[in-house]
């Protein structure tokens, strides 16, 4: 005959942890299946939405969710307003991202524009110098949302205002105060930024990522919370079996 296995709990605060890391682990592999769900799901938005032919400065206007429209442009950038968020890297390079003021005819607010990469001096207190891109010019481009971060600090710690300008995070709303036009303060920036197109004249390399990380990836991470989950089990069982 065989013997039935019983569990006698041994040692309760043992069992406790055992229970604790048990749901912890469970709950990061269904965050994690859940983000995956989350990022299938902008991958569609953004297929279906990059499929439609160009939005104008009219449509702008609109409120609407525009984020991963095309977008077409046309107007003039404040060659004198660039911003160079901090802290980016492009193929091992560290530098900047860079931002400049585009001023589109017919939109309600100018529009920040994210022009791609330049390189950071070896010397960090010299900043690049920015290609000047003058007159009324089209542009074409994605629409995205400002990147988010977790910020800590201002937005810039340097007492005067030199440009360009680096900034650690992008906030449109800081960026407003800190620029200006000729009728003096800007009061609103539009609330989408335009990640241009790679071969214009305006940009710098760039090399558009749509996600950080794939689906496929949090679902292998899914897979080894759930994996650390099971191995705890077995073991608590090995130890409490009698």
């Amino acid at each position: 005959m065989h013997q039935k296995m019983t569990i006698r709990i041994k040692n309760w605060k043992l069992t406790f942890l055992a229970l604790l890391f048990f749901a912890l682990f469970t709950s990061l592999g269904l965050w994690q299946l859940s983000r995956a769900k989350q990022k299938e799901l902008l991958l569609a938005t953004y297929a279906e939405q990059t499929k439609r032919a160009p939005l104008t400065a009219h449509d702008l206007n609109k409120a609407n969710d525009w984020r991963f429209y095309r977008a077409s442009l046309r107007g003039t950038f404040d060659n004198k307003q660039t911003f160079l968020l901090d802290n980016k890297t492009f193929y091992g390079q560290i530098g900047y991202e860079v931002y400049t003021l585009f001023y589109a005819q017919g939109l309600a607010q100018p529009i920040l524009i994210d022009r791609g990469f330049i390189p950071m001096d070896s010397d960090r207190t010299k900043l690049p110098s920015i290609k000047e891109i003058n007159g009324i010019i089209t542009l074409t481009g994605m629409l995205n949302l400002p990147p988010t971060y977790v910020a800590f600090g201002k937005i810039n710690d340097s007492t005067t205002l030199t440009w360009p300008l680096r900034i650690e995070f992008i906030d449109l709303k800081a960026i407003a105060k800190l620029a200006s036009n000729p009728e003096g303060k800007i009061e609103e920036i539009y609330p989408y930024i335009l990640m241009i197109t790679a071969h214009h004249p305006a940009a710098y390399p760039i090399e558009w990522k749509m996600l950080v990380m794939s689906p496929e990836r949090h679902r292998g991470y899914a897979l080894q919370w759930f994996a650390l989950a099971l191995t705890l089990l077995i073991l608590w069982v090995a130890l409490n079996r009698r």
